[in-house]
C-alpha cells in the first residue's frame, strides 16, 4: 500500500501517529462526536479535543474510545504510550505533525507524567557528548516507534470495523459520519439512535442500583431524558431501557463541581469532577411504577453556591 513516507513520518512522530489512527478509526466506524459522547463517558467537547490534537486522552478515554468503534484498543494504546514517552524523553514537547496545535490548556494529567529534568538541575553541565543514558533512552523510543508503526501499517489492510449496529464498514464513505454528526437527535429525544441488534447488558432494574454504566454495558442504548443547564454546564439524567436505570452527568464544567441523582424513595447517587470538564454518576433503578420521570438531577456549582435541577426545585443535602 502507498504511504511509505507517511510511514517514515510517524516513526519519527507517534503523537501525530496516534491522532491520525484515532480520526482514520472515527471515521471508518461512522461515529460523530454527540455518538461518540453517548456511547461513552467523555463529552461531545473532549472528543473534539482528543480528535483535533489539541490533547492527548487518557487510556481509559482510548479504551472506551475502541469499544465504541468495535476495534482492539492495542495499537493505539502502544501509539499512546510510545506519545507520551517521546514527550518524556524530549526537554520541549514536539506537536504532531498534521496533529493540529500543541496543548494549550486542560491538560490529561492522568496520562501526562512530568517532563524529565535529568540535566536540568543548577549543577554545572559539563563540556562533551550528551551522557549515554539519554542518548540509549531517545534510540531505543525510536526504534520502537518505528517497529509499532511499521505493524500498525500492515496491519491497516486486514483491519475489520464495525459500526454499533454490527455491519460492517471497511471503505465506506466517511460523508457518513459528518452526516450523522450533523442529525444527530437533540438532547431528551427518545429518537436518537439505538442499536440494531437486542442490547446485552449486566444488570436490570434492582439489580442496577449504584453499578457503573460502563461496567454493565448501559450505556450501548442510553438516551439523555432530561437536560437542563448553569453556566454553561450541561447537567443531563441518562437513562438505559435495556437496563431499566439511570444516571447522572454533567459536562464542560470544572473540577469540583457536582451532579446527584434521586429518586422518590430518597435513594440518591452523586459524582464530583475530579479532573478534566465531565463526570457521571452510578446507576439508581426505575421500574414500571417509578418511571425515569420520577428522577430528580441536579448541577451544582459549590464556589459559587448555585444549583440547577430537572424538573424544577432542587435537592437538599
Amino acid at each position: 500500500m502507498a504511504g511509505g513516507p507517511q510511514a517514515a513520518e510517524n516513526a519519527h512522530d507517534p503523537r501525530g501517529a496516534f491522532f491520525t489512527e484515532m480520526r482514520r478509526i472515527k471515521d471508518v466506524s461512522q461515529l460523530s462526536y454527540s455518538r461518540l459522547a453517548d456511547r461513552t463517558h467523555y463529552s461531545r467537547s473532549s472528543w473534539e479535543r482528543f480528535l483535533n490534537g489539541k490533547q492527548l486522552p487518557s487510556r481509559v478515554a482510548v479504551e472506551e474510545f475502541a469499544a465504541a468503534a468495535r476495534t482492539d484498543p492495542s495499537d493505539l494504546l502502544a501509539l499512546l504510550d510510545l506519545a507520551v514517552a517521546r514527550e518524556e524523553a524530549s526537554p520541549q514537547k514536539q506537536p504532531g505533525a498534521g496533529a493540529g496545535p500543541a496543548p494549550e490548556d486542560h491538560p490529561a494529567a492522568e496520562i501526562r507524567p512530568p517532563v524529565e529534568t535529568v540535566g536540568a538541575s543548577s549543577a554545572p553541565v559539563p563540556d562533551g557528548p550528551v551522557p549515554t543514558r539519554r542518548l540509549t533512552r531517545i534510540q531505543i523510543v525510536t526504534t520502537a516507534v518505528g517497529v509499532v508503526a511499521g505493524g500498525l501499517l500492515g496491519s491497516l489492510l486486514t483491519l475489520s470495523l464495525v459500526t454499533p449496529d454490527g455491519t460492517a464498514t471497511v471503505g465506506a464513505n466517511t460523508a457518513g459520519a459528518n452526516a450523522s454528526g450533523a442529525k444527530d437527535a437533540p438532547a431528551g429525544s427518545p429518537s436518537q439512535p439505538r442499536p440494531g441488534k437486542p442490547v446485552k447488558v449486566g444488570c436490570k432494574s434492582d439489580t442496577c442500583m449504584h453499578r457503573e454504566p460502563q461496567a454493565e454495558d448501559c450505556q450501548w442504548d442510553a438516551t439523555t431524558v432530561r437536560q437542563t443547564f448553569l453556566r454553561g454546564m450541561s447537567i443531563q439524567l441518562r437513562y438505559s431501557e435495556a437496563c431499566q436505570a439511570v444516571w447522572g452527568r454533567i459536562e464542560n464544567g470544572d473540577v469540583g463541581d457536582t451532579v446527584v441523582i434521586r429518586d422518590k424513595r430518597s435513594s440518591s447517587d452523586e459524582a464530583t469532577i475530579r479532573m478534566e470538564h465531565d463526570t457521571y454518576t452510578r446507576m439508581l433503578a426505575v421500574a414500571p411504577d417509578a418511571t425515569w420521570e420520577t428522577i430528580t438531577v441536579c448541577g451544582a456549582i459549590p464556589s459559587q453556591k448555585e444549583q440547577e435541577c430537572s424538573p424544577l426545585g432542587s435537592i437538599g443535602p
